[in-house]
């Protein structure tokens, strides 16, 4: 049996840690240019790190059993309860098939027209940001994938009730985070008070929820929104629905995992485009189709800005790794997978491997015309992960970045701000550190 090439970045260990998370990507990457596309590192425990696609199929798909998410999964369920993002094996498939039917293509229609009404508004908006001082890109796409996620959930909420959700959310997952990155300050967090804050912003947060879940069961008037399809789900083989608790964990899961995702991606696509005048000046002649923000079928026609938005997800997938725990000794590819390995598949090494991708460092929508889709392996390019597991939301997560992405290029033009560098900064999602500063003209 071949074994693995072991990456040894530094003859001291202990300062093996510190370099990977204060860089993780360029520590990956190293590794990758080093090893291949395949290499073993002792990090605190055996780990592999792939960006084979034969490696994803395996474990994300071919024997998705055998692995389990890690413990970071096993902190954010403490926000986000037993979603779909944080549960696994019956339960997970029990709530994966009631789901499944929300994000049929017909029931995108209705959350579409929020999506356009709320875009629509944010433009008008954005009008008041052209020519005056620079502005956080990070901040705005926030807000809006924020606006569009509560409301195409919760129709009918409050300004106020929305930005406490907002700012309630945000306060529990920071401090998720903070006990995933530096796991040595528990003590330090049971000690200082930030524990009892966490469960009082939890416990105040939840009756919230609660509190809005329970007037729509009341409600004589069903509305068009994802809260009255997550109550309205039913087992086709119990006819058994989903409990209070149970909507109210799928409803912030879908939240959570949606608004952050499609934010950083639009702000590293929007970025980006700052550097390609010709791509951008080609989505505006597109774009002409429509005056503030296109309808349905003119989004569908929008072709070569789908293949803009799936480029930008190439290069900067929001959920830029994943990573599963082997239950049991497995083989992939030859290699030995002992229980308890964790395997490493980052997916923004991924759809950087230089045998899928022609200059795969190049920012080039023509990856995803039709005929070089055709061709290209399809576990090469997963940025919203595969198998069982691939994200539910994916559909609505494109169809709102190819919204606000035609809405804002049609009008505005980006230009970074030469005083900030922005910097990514990987967490669960592919954030940027201090945020995305550029002019708008």
């Amino acid at each position: 049996m071949p074994v693995l090439p072991t990456y040894k970045p530094s003859k001291i260990p202990l300062t093996i840690p510190l370099r990977f998370a204060k860089d993780p990507l360029s520590f990956i990457r190293s590794g990758f240019s080093a090893c291949g596309d395949t290499f073993r590192l002792q990090l605190f425990r055996d780990i592999i790190f792939s960006r084979d696609p034969a490696f994803f199929r395996h474990v994300l798909q071919q024997n998705h059993r055998g692995y389990a998410k890690g413990k970071a999964f096993t902190e954010l369920s403490k926000v986000l309860g037993k979603g779909l993002l944080t549960s696994e094996g019956d339960f997970w498939l029990r709530q994966r098939r009631l789901i499944q039917p929300v994000f049929h293509r017909e029931r995108m229609l209705g959350l579409y027209q929020i999506m356009a009404e709320l875009t629509a508004q944010f433009v008008k908006d954005f009008e008041a940001n052209r020519n005056q001082s620079a502005i956080d890109l990070d901040e705005k796409m926030m807000a809006i994938t924020a606006d569009i996620a509560l409301r195409t959930l919760f129709t009918t909420i409050t300004n106020e009730d929305k930005a406490t959700i907002y700012q309630q959310i945000n306060r529990t997952q920071e401090f998720i985070i903070a006990n995933i990155r530096k796991p040595f300050l528990k003590p330090w967090m049971a000690i200082n008070g930030a524990n009892r804050r966490f469960r009082a912003d939890l416990s105040y947060f939840n009756r919230l929820i609660f509190d809005i879940i329970e007037q729509r069961r009341a409600s004589s008037q069903p509305q068009d929104d994802l809260l009255q399809m997550l109550l309205d789900c039913t087992d086709e083989e119990t006819g058994q629905q989903m409990n209070d608790q149970q909507v109210r964990d799928e409803a912030i899961t879908m939240f959570a995992a949606g608004h952050e995702t499609s934010a950083n991606g639009l702000n590293w696509l929007l970025l980006e485009l700052s550097k390609h005048p010709e791509v951008v000046q080609k989505i505006r002649e597109e774009c002409s189709i429509f005056d503030t923000v296109p309808t349905w079928e003119q989004l569908l026609q929008l072709t070569y800005t789908r293949q803009v938005v799936e480029e930008g997800l190439r290069l900067f997938p929001p959920a830029w790794a994943v990573a599963r725990e082997a239950i049991a000794d497995d083989v992939i590819e030859g290699f030995e997978i002992r229980k308890g390995t964790i395997v490493f598949l980052p997916m923004y090494e991924l759809h950087r491997n230089p045998e899928f991708w022609h200059q795969p460092l190049s920012f080039d929508p023509s990856h995803f015309a039709p005929e070089n889709v055709k061709n290209r392996p399809k576990f090469a390019y997963l940025p919203f992960g595969a198998g069982p597991r691939i994200c539910i939301g994916q559909q609505f997560a494109l169809i709102e970045m190819q919204l606000i992405l035609a809405s804002l290029l049609k009008r505005f033009t980006f230009i970074p701000d030469d005083t900030h560098n922005p910097k990514m900064f990987p967490l669960i999602t592919l954030k940027p550190m201090n945020g995305i500063k550029v002019w708008v003209k």
